[in-house]
């Protein structure tokens, strides 16, 4: 009868039907998280590339690793709103624009990149020039620099980056200091190098040096 139902199988009955909404609810849940975090990583791509900033730049300046850069970049991370703030700040903008619903986050992914749209980093040393092939894919794993060093030129002092670079010089000479280690590299010379140890490029011809170089991941 009714009434000697207990109220342990109501509780259960209750549970059975109501557990697909619940799934279904958290499962929505799960995709718009997932879309906001997606957001994020690709308008700071957007905003530090927009700025000339590379990886390490931006990193200095919010006070952060260039590997936690790279990792909410490319979305293994969500950052803290504080964390968000301060790289905002350095990139000029802020949390209620970030957020804002009128922004156009996408952009089509190139595949042939024009010199006029070549990016152009800044502050990367005394009479250096490194300009950026990118495609707009904020989950590139490969970063790809021209490189052009002005006579008695220099790059940042003990550069330090996760990964690994190949280069070669086109034309002109280089010295590399690596990992305490001078190297002298002439035209047709080329290098690989662990980029996790620090290393300077500096250019003590009175000619012009121009490198081609690939360095993964790309988190310069």
């Amino acid at each position: 009868m009714p009434s000697d139902i207990s109220k342990d199988t109501i509780k259960k009955e209750t549970t059975i039907k109501q557990s697909p909404n619940v799934e279904r609810s958290t499962s929505n849940s799960d995709t718009s998280e997932a879309s906001v975090k997606e957001d994020i990583g690709s308008k700071i791509h957007q905003l530090r590339l927009a700025k000339g900033y590379s990886q390490r730049k931006l990193a200095s300046l919010a006070g952060l690793t260039n590997t936690a850069i790279s990792a909410i970049e490319r979305n293994k991370v969500s950052p803290a709103v504080n964390t968000l703030d301060a790289i905002l700040k350095v990139l000029e903008s802020d949390l209620q624009t970030f957020f804002s619903s009128d922004w156009n986050s996408k952009q089509s992914k190139k595949v042939v990149i024009k010199p006029d749209d070549l990016i152009e980093l800044k502050d990367v040393g005394r009479g250096v020039s490194l300009k950026m092939v990118h495609n707009n894919c904020p989950s590139l794993n490969l970063g790809f620099l021209i490189e052009e060093y002005q006579p008695n030129s220099s790059t940042e002092e003990r550069i330090i980056h996760e990964g690994e670079e190949i280069g070669t010089v086109i034309s002109g000479e280089i010295v590399m200091r690596y990992n305490g280690v001078l190297y002298h590299l002439k035209s047709g010379d080329s290098y690989v190098i662990d980029t996790s140890l620090p290393h300077t490029f500096m250019n003590p011809s009175d000619g012009i040096t121009r490198i081609i170089s690939a360095h993964s991941p790309a988190t310069y």
